[in-house]
């Protein structure tokens, strides 16, 4: 009953450690100081990124042990707290001084925009959207995880580290050598409490994304009107969603919109130079979470390179920040990129690693051959510019096809598309519009799907609140269709995020074990509890499923493991299978396999193999676990774990 309040002790531990790690440091640079907003979200992130850097440190040296991390977490959590207490006493202190005789509240740039503040009835609503989002997606995160890509790598990685000690190479996990950033947060989320620490980590960046996209749109249309873009962002679906696992595109798009912040200072509105170092950090952390990441910033570079030609007064200016910049991502990110290409000989691994080979003059095909899908499968609008002007509907209406709905951007976007063409000029807007554009047409030309938007989701969010604002300027009647149309979308928004989380309220209130929810809602968890139970300590099992986070066991994907080693192709009669995989090191398999033809899809080659070694010689595997397990979506699937003899 008590295991949700532990989750959410070891998550507040967490944060205060990480604000206790990034408030000095953004102290030091002296900027960004006159606001509470910006301190609290520049120190908690800049926390989390020293401390996966000392955690990526301790992995490279073989010193990730739990207990190790708890209590410099625990001593950190604690000094934490008093930069918080006393932090605070002082900015009221520091603001009463700055205002004059009889002034009430300050009135800084942050909320001096030439029209009126947003109407009380719009705040009340939206304040009600962003609780209700807020609150579906904790008491989901609450849960303990069951997503397919968290469970296979997000959280199977940081625990494999986590046991060995170290950051280890995996040579049949193509996800081992991705820059692993977030991975990092979670190995911490791990060590302190669980994988439901972990997943409220996520959880967490997605409260600072939306935190960002209010420090994003603060410039351009003051403080007051900035928060809506914070809630355009808590109510996009797939935002949300992903708020509720732990995976890493959410936390990608806090680190990109952070860097965008910290740029936009000093390049757009003359602000202190050292905020070129923040953007570092933040460009740095983006890069060390996720590959996607270099798309947006070759759209920054390129509006960088744009301002640096136009205005020849600030071309030093812009040039030096420009390697700043550059330098200290670098410095943040590097390591990610250096182990790859040590590995897999691409530094950009899964890409370009025919490329690399052929420089290294390593003839094809390669073991570091990318497992990318065919061309077609990432890319299902096709190409051309008709197929390109219709992305925006094709992403929105049919978003299973770029990843599933569950990672869907919501129709409010598409709806404030046409707002844009009849909106007065806003100094900056522009610049938004391009960079979420120029990174709309990359994603459309290398990678279709949904969730590699996110990054330009706070982008977004700006402009849809600059298309609120001008609403103003409509007749009554289209004002009221249109207030009416986005208020439907923001609460069909809510409302959804509650509903997703009805069937996790129990084991979120401590009501439900979450063994038994685990049981109810994760296939691979009774074969997992099985091996759990009875396997030896030195076994090792080859997979045709993924998730094998909640095995005690090591755990080899399958299809990885064929690929690079061919062993289907080196047994040539049916009794050599069980033979060749225990001199191969495997003591089990675990298969997996789809009953009928919906559902998730799984490579028939190793049941296939064991099959027909069973029908030679049916001693030679011996059943541990056989059952079925029915999908939320009604399809079925059998597991099967047996033991090679």
């Amino acid at each position: 009953m008590f295991e949700p309040l532990y989750s959410l002790l070891a998550i507040a531990s967490i944060t205060l450690a990480a604000f206790a790690l990034g408030r000095p440091l953004l102290r030091g640079l002296g900027v960004g100081q006159d606001d509470a907003l910006s301190i609290g979200v520049w120190s908690v992130v800049l926390g989390f990124i020293l401390a996966g850097l000392i955690l990526t440190g301790c992995g490279l040296t073989g010193l990730l042990y739990a207990p190790l991390i708890s209590v410099l977490t625990l001593g950190a959590a604690f000094y934490g707290l008093g930069e918080l207490l006393f932090g605070q006493r002082r900015l009221r202190e520091s603001g009463r001084a700055a205002l004059g005789p009889g002034a009430t509240e300050p009135a800084g740039p942050l909320d001096a925009a030439p029209w009126p503040p947003p109407p009380a009835w719009i705040v009340r609503g939206l304040l009600a959207v962003a609780a209700a989002a807020t609150a579906g997606s904790l008491i989901a995160a609450l849960a303990p995880p069951i997503a397919g890509d968290a469970l296979c790598y997000h959280l199977e990685l940081p625990k494999s580290f986590l046991a060995a000690h170290r950051i280890q190479f995996l040579p049949y996990d193509d996800n081992c050598t991705f820059p692993l950033l977030a991975e990092m947060w979670y190995l911490w989320g791990l060590a302190i409490e669980g994988g439901v620490c972990a997943q409220l980590v996520h959880w967490e960046m997605g409260i600072l994304l939306a935190l960002a996209a209010v420090l994003l749109a603060s410039p351009l249309v003051g403080r007051r009107w900035a928060w809506l873009a914070g809630v355009v962002v808590l109510a996009t679906p797939g935002i949300n969603n992903q708020m509720t696992a732990p995976l890493n595109d959410v936390a990608l798009a806090t680190l990109t919109t952070l860097a965008l912040v910290a740029w936009w200072q000093p390049v757009v509105n003359d602000e202190n130079r050292r905020w070129f170092i923040l953007a570092g950090m933040a460009a740095g952390g983006a890069l060390a979470t996720k590959l996607v990441a270099l798309l947006l910033f070759a759209v920054v570079a390129l509006v960088w390179l744009w301002m640096t030609l136009r205005q020849p007064a600030r071309r030093a200016m812009l040039l030096q920040g420009a390697a700043v910049v550059a330098v200290v991502a670098a410095s943040i990110s590097g390591v990610w990129y250096v182990r790859a290409a040590w590995y897999r000989g691409s530094p950009v691994y899964p890409f370009l690693s025919q490329t690399f080979d052929r420089l290294r003059g390593i003839p094809p095909p390669s073991p570091s051959r990318s497992p990318e899908a065919p061309l077609a499968d990432k890319t299902p609008l096709g190409r051309g510019p008709v197929h390109l002007v219709a992305s925006p509907w094709q992403v929105t209406m049919y978003p299973e096809r770029f990843g599933g709905r569950g990672q869907q951007l919501g129709a409010l976007f598409l709806a404030a598309v046409p707002g844009i063409f009849w909106t007065r000029r806003l100094r900056g807007l522009g610049v938004m519009v391009v960079l979420a554009g120029g990174y709309w047409v990359l994603w459309y030309v290398l990678r279709q799907n949904v969730r590699f938007l996110f990054p330009a989701v706070p982008l977004l969010s700006v402009i849809v609140v600059w298309v609120w604002i001008e609403l103003r300027r409509l007749p009554a009647w289209p004002q009221r269709l249109a207030v009416a149309a986005f208020a439907v979308l923001l609460a069909v928004s809510a409302a959804a995020a509650l509903l997703r989380a009805k069937d996790r309220l129990p084991v979120a209130l401590g009501l439900q074990p979450r063994t038994d929810y685990l049981a109810r809602h994760e296939p691979s968890y009774p074969a997992a509890e099985v091996a759990n139970q009875v396997l030896p300590a030195n076994a090792r099992i080859l997979s045709q499923e993924y998730r094998g986070f909640y095995f005690e066991r090591p755990i080899v994907r399958e299809n990885v493991y064929r690929r690079f080693t061919r062993y289907d192709e080196q047994i040539t009669r049916p009794g050599e299978f069980s033979l060749y995989l225990r001199r191969a090191g495997f003591t089990h398999v675990l298969l997996a396999e789809t009953i009928g033809r919906s559902g998730a899809a799984f490579d028939p080659t190793l049941s296939r193999l064991a099959d027909a070694q069973a029908t030679a010689d049916p001693g030679a595997l011996l059943p541990l676990a056989d059952y079925r397990f029915c999908d939320g979506d009604g399809s079925q699937r059998r597991y099967r774990l047996l033991m090679l003899r």
